[in-house]
């Protein structure tokens, strides 16, 4: 289930909707239970493998619906789950808007849940290890496009890792190519929800995860995807960094 070969869900959230992530249930038990009756079978899935009883969506059970969703990217259950996480989120969001002054208009889904935006941290060459605060960011900044939208809040997630090391001298990829390095990356993932107010859209729900992936840096440049290790040919480096940021999902599978 899990491809991850290191996951860390970080929240830096900067403007997110009040009560996000207390220790009380985020949404009323009536809306609630409503959509997680709709994914009965992916919420008993989730329940099963993890131990836990998620009736009542507190801020935990939202921890581990979002890393279910995210360990399932590139399978059969990850639209359903991305879908519910989704639905929760904007249910969330609009609940905490109105607790915060009446009834307002509703915000509505411009993005379901999925990775938004993608960066390179390191490049580790064969038989070299790097190790102590390895801590890796991606951000959105206010005004930033991410997808064609002009994001309206800023958000940030670090991602952390303590040690990162080479590939083993002989070690090819997937298509026979020798591996050069083991390159460790970023992914933000989130909801995009679209404001009442014009081209209003804002990052809901901003989660870190880390990956590594094996590559030949060459012209052109080879690296496995973290999931199938399938494998993505880009023409440079360059490339590389950019498609990542862009479209941080054809890395993972």
């Amino acid at each position: 289930m899990a491809f991850l070969a290191w996951l860390l869900l970080a929240c830096g959230c900067l403007g997110c909707a009040p009560g996000f992530y207390g220790a009380e249930p985020l949404l009323d038990a009536e809306t609630a239970g409503r959509i997680l009756g709709i994914y009965e079978e992916e919420v008993r899935m989730v329940e099963e493998t993890f131990g836990e009883d998620l009736s009542d969506y507190t801020a935990e059970d939202d921890e581990i619906l979002t890393e279910a969703a995210i360990a399932q990217y590139g399978t059969e259950q990850f639209d359903r789950l991305s879908q519910l996480v989704t639905e929760l989120t904007a249910a969330a969001w609009n609940q905490s808007e109105e607790s915060g002054g009446g009834e307002l208009p509703a915000y509505t889904v411009a993005r379901p849940f999925g990775p938004i935006k993608g960066a390179c941290f390191w490049e580790v060459p064969v038989a070299v290890s790097l190790a102590g605060d390895l801590t890796g960011l991606v951000e959105i900044s206010r005004g930033d496009r991410v997808q064609e939208l002009k994001i309206s809040n800023s958000v940030s997630v670090e991602i952390p890792l303590e040690q990162a090391d080479g590939p083993s001298d002989g070690t090819h990829l997937a298509n026979g190519k020798a591996a050069t390095h083991r390159v460790f990356t970023g992914v933000l993932w989130g909801v995009i929800l679209e404001g009442p107010g014009e081209a209003e859209y804002r990052v809901a729900r901003p989660r870190g995860a880390g990956y590594a992936h094996l590559a030949q840096i060459s012209s052109p440049l080879y690296v496995e995807r973290a999931g199938d290790h399938a494998v993505v040919t880009c023409e440079h480096f360059l490339e590389f960094q950019q498609t990542l940021e862009r479209d941080p999902g054809r890395f993972l599978s």
